[in-house]
């Protein structure tokens, strides 16, 4: 493909998936650090949002479930999952005269975590729908017992 260079790339399919569905929205994404998503979403919590969604596609779903897991043993959190694909369009421009323009289709994975406080942000019936975590699976805060502080502190 080295004699190609890519001039478009657009979605095709599935593309109300990708939408923004609220201002309460956590696009999760390959290169961010999970540390700075954990602590956006703690902050939207924090200014009054009863509910959050995360989206990520491809390769970020994974972090996107650890982040939902966290931030459920953070706070009681309802929780509802779905799955779709994407189907993304390269269009590819040849370099040299002579050949000709290449369209590329590919599907790829789309995950929508959706978190909330309250039951009437999700709905307790969907297939995908999680209840919060007991209260003895939660740990709020970074607490450290007496003898893990002090194996951090003398390290």
């Amino acid at each position: 493909m080295e004699k190609y260079r890519l001039v478009q790339e657009h979605k095709g399919d599935g593309e109300e998936f990708l939408e923004p569905s609220s201002s309460c929205e956590v696009r999760i994404t390959q290169q961010g650090k999970p540390r700075n998503y954990i602590s956006y979403a703690m902050n939207l919590f924090a200014d009054g949002s009863d509910t959050i969604v995360l989206k990520a596609m491809g390769r970020a779903i994974n972090k996107a479930v650890t982040i939902a897991e966290i931030l459920k043993r953070k706070m009681p959190l309802h929780q509802v999952n779905s799955l779709n694909s994407v189907e993304m369009i390269d269009v590819f421009e040849p370099l040299e005269e002579g050949l000709d323009t290449v369209t590329s289709r590919r599907y790829v994975s789309c995950m929508k975590i959706t978190l909330s406080k309250t039951k009437e942000g999700v709905d307790p019936n969907d297939i995908g729908y999680q209840p919060p975590l007991p209260t003895a699976e939660m740990h709020p805060g970074d607490f450290h017992p007496p003898r893990e502080a002090a194996l951090i502190v003398s390290s």
